[in-house]
């Protein structure tokens, strides 16, 4: 198998695509410290210069160009009422349906309006099909907020595809169970399908090979997340789901547990602080109480023990193997045995720990990774996965759910290329695994580095070392966090480090990102008061040379220490 292959660690400049002109990628350069809250605050010096954007923070030229052609096709200007207008297209039905429901849920009894309308072609196969949802501009704020939180925006290859058929594409109006957007009522669209020159015909996405595809990446995900233990029954390809975002996988799952009986008694908890979005997804779901303990510490277990002794309802806890941002490991073994005696669901997601290094699943009912991450590693595919316990007492009932409400928009192409990625995974996990030990090994014994927040290094590395796996043996993740001495030393640090910069981990070439100013750059006091810290370094670590990481790194300090010591 061809081995990998990476340019040496190097910055590039503000906004570049990451991977570099690849129309698909996943993460953009913010290489300076004020260029990534500058992305999220919507800086025109920032935004003007992005060439692609992470798929949830914002949204896609390609798919951009697809909202617009809606709202030209639409001919929103023929609207008596000449309020600006904005579009968001999604591929199915149930998620415009909660966009809208998002929507006017923050502007009931005002006349913001959002309404949904649906676009395919006849006789063509299922993937020549969006639903697109017009809303007023004045909500755009909330429009980004479903966006980002639950991940179910139209991909950019779907996009494409669309585009690429949108001459024969058509509103259609018997939408089951409401009626097509005003505003194609009020521009008098003939919404019935012409016969237009075949392209939605003639198009295929090869539903066969899809198929196959699929099956090989249910089967390797199945393969890998099996437990060491050879006395449990392994996964098999029934037994994942797959989805075409990780907050998407989050979210069903979130659904799949919600209970439809006694729901004013229902909680779901977050077991130590993880990735920023995770939360607000779980919480929106609709149970009647959500607890996040920030620490996922012995004392924080203590409390949930006690509450649930006394009568509180847990439905499912979520948690992560390791913590994101924080590399935190928290105690499975306990928390399966509270999952026993009190009959609730464990949930984990292990895309930083990755199923190559540590196994979980004897301690959990479902488990979750982000294939886009490190299982593809190439930066320009999304993918998210689910995969359900057959030793877990709640199989019978968390398969069904999940299968009721299951719909496949995980777009052919972009299968495909998480499929071929993800044929050398282990080779590149191991190769990641010893970058970011050499790396962290490093920091750790500079002066100037506070803390460096690493499973190996972590006070919870007794823990990991419990799921760690044995044969192979795994390793400790690809992952690592830093804390400086001093604040200004970060901000200096970052913005003289020769490295790629922006969102997104998981990718073959090293990441860095100061994680509080992306992911919480509208909560900080409330995120710092949590326990993360403002300016906490995030490195996502590649597969460049053990010893060109080294040396960029230093090299970043030894720029920082001497301005340092001239203040």
């Amino acid at each position: 198998m061809t081995r990998v292959t990476v340019p040496p660690p190097q910055m590039l400049p503000l906004g570049t695509s990451q991977p570099p002109g690849d129309k698909h990628a996943i993460s953009t350069s913010l290489p300076t410290w004020d260029s990534v809250p500058g992305r999220a605050l919507g800086y025109k010096w920032v935004t003007d210069k992005l060439q692609s954007n992470y798929p949830r923070f914002g949204i896609n030229t390609i798919v951009q160009k697809l909202a617009s052609a809606v709202l030209t096709r639409l001919n929103i200007s023929a609207k008596e009422n000449e309020n600006e207008k904005d579009c968001l297209v999604f591929p199915s039905e149930d998620a415009a349906r909660r966009c809208i429901s998002y929507i006017q849920g923050h502007y009931e009894g005002t006349d913001v309006q959002a309404d949904m309308a649906e676009f395919r072609l006849p006789l063509s196969n299922r993937w020549a099909r969006f639903f697109a949802v017009v809303y007023d501009a004045e909500a755009k704020k909330e429009g980004a907020h479903f966006w980002s939180m639950f991940g179910d925006g139209l991909g950019s290859r779907h996009a494409e595809f669309c585009l690429s058929v949108w001459e024969d594409m058509a509103a259609h109006s018997n939408t089951a169970g409401g009626t097509l957007c005003r505003c194609c009522e009020c521009a008098g669209l003939d919404t019935g399908f012409g016969v237009g020159n075949g392209n939605g015909n003639t198009h295929t996405a090869g539903e066969e090979q899809d198929c196959q595809v699929k099956r090989e990446l249910k089967t390797r995900v199945a393969r890998l997340v099996a437990s060491e233990n050879p006395s449990l029954t392994p996964p098999t390809e029934s037994d994942v789901f797959l989805y075409p975002k990780g907050m998407c996988a989050i979210f069903a799952v979130s659904r799949a547990l919600l209970p439809t009986d006694e729901l004013e008694a229902s909680e779901a908890v977050i077991f130590g602080w993880p990735y920023a979005e995770t939360p607000k997804c779980v919480s929106n779901t609709g149970y009647a109480r959500f607890t996040l303990y920030n620490q996922g510490s012995t004392s924080e277990l203590d409390d949930l023990e006690s509450r649930i002794a006394s009568g509180s309802r847990i439905c499912v806890l979520f948690c992560e193997v390791p913590s994101n941002p924080l590399l935190r490991t928290p105690d499975l073994h306990r928390i399966r045995d509270l999952a026993e005696k009190y009959n609730f669901v464990v949930v984990c997601d292990e895309t930083l720990g990755t199923f190559i290094n540590i196994d979980i699943l004897p301690y959990v009912d479902i488990a979750i990774t982000s294939p886009m991450k490190i299982f593809n590693g190439a930066g320009n595919a999304m993918g998210g996965s689910v995969v359900v316990n057959p030793e877990s007492r709640h199989y019978e009932i968390l398969h069904t759910n999940l299968a009721a409400r299951y719909e496949d928009f995980l777009f052919p192409s972009e299968a495909a290329i998480l499929a071929q990625n993800f044929r050398d995974i282990e080779s590149r996990i191991h190769r990641c695994n010893a970058n970011a030990l050499a790396v962290s090994t490093f920091l750790s014994t500079q002066p100037c580095i506070k803390k460096v927040l690493y499973p190996y290094h972590s006070e919870t590395r007794p823990l990991y070392e419990r799921y760690r796996r044995q044969d192979g043996p795994g390793g400790y993740g690809y992952v690592l966090s830093i804390v400086f001495a001093e604040p200004e030393m970060a901000i200096r640090f970052y913005n003289v480090l020769n490295l790629r910069k922006g969102p997104t981990v998981g990718t073959n070439f090293s990441l860095a990102l100061p994680y509080a100013w992306l992911a919480h750059v509208f909560d900080m006091e409330w995120a710092e008061s949590q326990g993360i810290p403002r300016h906490i370094v995030r490195i996502s670590v590649g597969l460049e040379g053990e010893g060109d990481l080294v040396r960029c790194v230093g090299k970043a300090l030894e720029d920082l220490v001497p301005a340092a010591r001239g203040n």
